[in-house]
């Protein structure tokens, strides 16, 4: 080429990049990127952060240890408000159909939150956002996910973590079905229902196994070995696969639902904890808490294709519900907010995954949030309707319609009127007297002070000491919590909080936070007789499940077990709810094992041969 050419061919180069320049600058930026050197991984989108701004849709998040229900709009990020439900809230269905991935196909209605801390299922009337209805597992239980709605929408199916129990639970009564799962120790983690209405899976975290179940009548089939520790258990949208989060090997197992046996194995980044899958089932994206990042699988190759970077140590995730982004629950915010008091901030990240988008793989917003939500689920704004323009009367007692789809809340099926719509406020946590005080440095173990039994106990990642406690019936308790720890190991945060909470009737009662520094001190009345299982409820590190012990309050001349307790009166709840609202409250020992298996169908119609 000639001088003349080259210089040619340089001027026009300088001509085009000029031009792009100057186009950029006048329509604006769309993004603006960080330098390289700081957040490469973040880019700036001016225009949701605009107010007012009309969301297309929420995100709803179980808050964890906070006991809130959070509403947050999608894409501002914007905090909507926070529902008061319980204890520790872990995981929810909405009601209608499990069709589709995670956010399944809502009806508008409710959604059924787990609560951990409390060991029951809560009922919140999405339209009003309020609390409706409570509905209480058989004691002892032990309850952690209630993830999994049927495909009717009649019942949901639950794990028993602490006590290694499978429960189905029909939503009109409460009426259950609970399974034992030997041998022990059994730990049921992750439930999910087959769109077909044949099976539920559950991971078992001791097992190494995922659980198999025919949905009616309710039983245990077998079960299918995993990776190591399997955590997060899905069923993919298009009921092939159930993709399985082996925490320990950092793998994601693939069962094939018609074989009922592992198709493949696949390697992710280390410590996966939870899946998404997006609706058409085309991708599934793992949360990997000490890979710092998410995981992105193509279903159909069943191969890792994609990896993101997450700030930091994710846990648990959601899918918009168009697909267009990806939100990872992040436990520690390490350096990224302001403290806002003695416990730890973390936050949420909401990431583009749109392929075709400028800023696909991005973060687009991070923002700090209350409490420590365990799994969200997204759903159109559009489908909570307008209450403030005078027609509630109308909209309850006649309906109203989503799209072609007409809803009301005269619903047999879940045995409601249109009559009552209740707005429940917990109450047990009325009694709990809970502090700070300096740091403890006595001897581990139980020692009566006068008329009261204290309970010195000592935190670690991961486990308590002792884990063993016993006290008697109608004793005065001072539980003085103290967490050891001095380095934060895995995960990226200076200053781990551990948790102490008695799951069940003392939930509310004893739910602590031990930070490093100081001890937390919990004083009660212990009145009921029975084996309760402690443990965190601060997401303290990759084996933070195993940060369990046992609580036993022994009845006079007598030991407490989990056949050995007050359980039939706790199982009312009555300690939840307000005297005149005891009709809120549904299921409990008096309809355990009540169901008529085999005449429970998952499915309104037979599916077609």
């Amino acid at each position: 080429m000639s001088k003349k050419g080259l210089l040619a061919l340089i001027l026009l180069f300088t001509f085009i990049i000029a031009g792009v320049a100057e186009a950029v600058l006048e329509t604006g930026k769309k993004t603006e990127v960080a330098p390289v050197d700081q957040r490469d991984w973040q880019v700036v989108t001016p225009g949701y952060g605009d107010s007012p701004l009309r969301d297309y849709a929420f995100m709803f998040d179980a808050g964890g240890l906070d006991g809130m229900m959070g509403v947050t709009g999608v894409p501002s990020m914007k905090i909507y408000r926070t529902i008061m439900c319980g204890v520790d809230l872990h995981n929810f269905p909405w009601s209608g159909s499990n069709a589709g991935n995670t956010n399944g196909t809502p009806d508008g209605k409710y959604l059924y939150v787990s609560d951990k801390g409390a060991d029951c299922i809560v009922e919140v009337n999405i339209q009003t956002g309020y609390v409706e209805r409570i509905l209480a597992n058989p004691k002892p239980f032990g309850i952690h996910h209630t993830q999994s709605m049927s495909p009717n929408g009649r019942y949901v199916f639950s794990t028993g973590e602490l006590t290694g129990r499978m429960q189905k639970m029909r939503l009109s009564d409460g009426a259950t079905t609970v399974l034992e799962i030997p041998p022990a120790p059994s730990s049921p983690d992750y439930p999910d229902a087959s769109r077909d209405g044949k099976y539920v899976f559950s991971g078992n975290y001791y097992h190494s196994a995922v659980m198999v179940f025919s949905q009616d009548p309710f039983r245990f089939i077998k079960e299918i070995p995993v990776g190591k520790n399997p955590h997060g258990t899905n069923v993919e949208p298009r009921n092939r696969w159930v993709t399985v989060c082996d925490k320990l090997s950092a793998t994601a197992s693939y069962i094939d639902i018609r074989e009922l046996k592992v198709h493949k194995v696949i390697p992710v980044a280390a410590g996966p904890l939870h899946n998404q899958h997006d609706s058409i089932g085309k991708y599934h994206y793992q949360s990997c808490f000490v890979g710092d990042s998410t995981s992105k699988m193509d279903m159909d190759r069943q191969t890792m294709v994609d990896e993101f970077p997450i700030h930091y140590r994710v846990g648990h995730s959601s899918m918009a519900v168009d697909n267009a982004y990806y939100f990872s629950l992040n436990k520690y915010s390490t350096g990224l907010f302001n403290p806002t008091g003695i416990v730890y901030l973390v936050n949420f990240e909401m990431q583009d995954i749109d392929e075709l988008s400028p800023t696909y793989g991005k973060t687009v917003k991070l923002i700090p949030i209350h409490g420590e939500p365990h799994e969200a689920r997204t759903i159109f704004a559009t489908t909570i309707q307008r209450w403030n323009t005078g027609k509630g009367e109308e909209m309850y007692t006649k309906g109203y319609y989503l799209g072609d789809v007409h809803v009301t809340f005269d619903d047999a099926k879940l045995g409601k009127t249109s009559k009552e719509r209740a707005w429940l406020l917990p109450q047990h946590f009325r009694n709990a007297k809970r502090y700070f005080t300096v740091r403890d440095d006595g001897k581990p173990g139980v020692t009566k002070v006068g008329d009261v039994y204290e309970v010195r106990l000592k935190n670690f990642s991961y486990g308590y000491v002792p884990r063993f406690v016993h006290v008697p019936k109608g004793a005065k308790v001072r539980v003085i919590l103290t967490n050891l720890d001095k380095a934060a190991g895995l995960t990226k945060n200076p200053d781990v909080t551990m948790g102490w909470t008695v799951a069940g009737y003392y939930g509310g009662l004893t739910s602590t936070s031990g930070v490093r520094g100081m001890s937390a001190v919990a004083e009660f009345v212990a009145d009921k007789a029975g084996e309760f299982e402690f443990y965190c409820q601060h997401f303290c590190g990759p084996l933070h499940l195993e940060m369990r012990g046992t609580f036993f309050v022994d009845p006079p001349g007598g030991t407490a077990s989990l056949a050995v307790g007050d359980y039939d009166d706790m199982s009312t709840l009555h300690y939840q709810v307000a005297e005149f609202e005891q009709d809120f409250v549904v299921g409990g020992n008096k309809l355990r094992n009540t169901l008529n298996e085999g005449n429970e169908p998952s499915l309104d119609t037979p599916p077609a041969s």
